[in-house]
């Protein structure tokens, strides 16, 4: 069985002086991965879903992390139980 797939990619904005901070307590969330960061405050991060917490909730919990100004999603994809899919046709 192949597994679903959920995968969004989100630009979240930190202030300078906080960019090492936040990129490590975002990297301490699960399914939360850092890929990039400049010096003006903004990182890269994907989010996959886990076990019990889909994508839409971490990407909405980005938010409220102490340190975080602003978050824009900027891809998203998702692609379910090809077998769950091929049944429902």
């Amino acid at each position: 069985m192949t597994a679903a797939i959920d995968i969004c990619g989100v630009l979240v904005q930190t202030r300078p002086e906080r960019l090492v901070e936040v990129g490590q307590r975002l990297a301490a969330i699960p399914g939360v991965e850092v890929h990039a960061q400049d010096h003006q405050g903004r990182l890269v991060v994907t989010v996959e879903s886990t076990p019990g917490r889909s994508t839409i909730d971490t990407v909405s919990g980005l938010g409220v992390v102490e340190g975080v100004v602003a978050t824009s999603l900027v891809y998203q994809y998702a692609d379910g139980d090809k077998r769950e899919q091929e049944s429902a046709s």
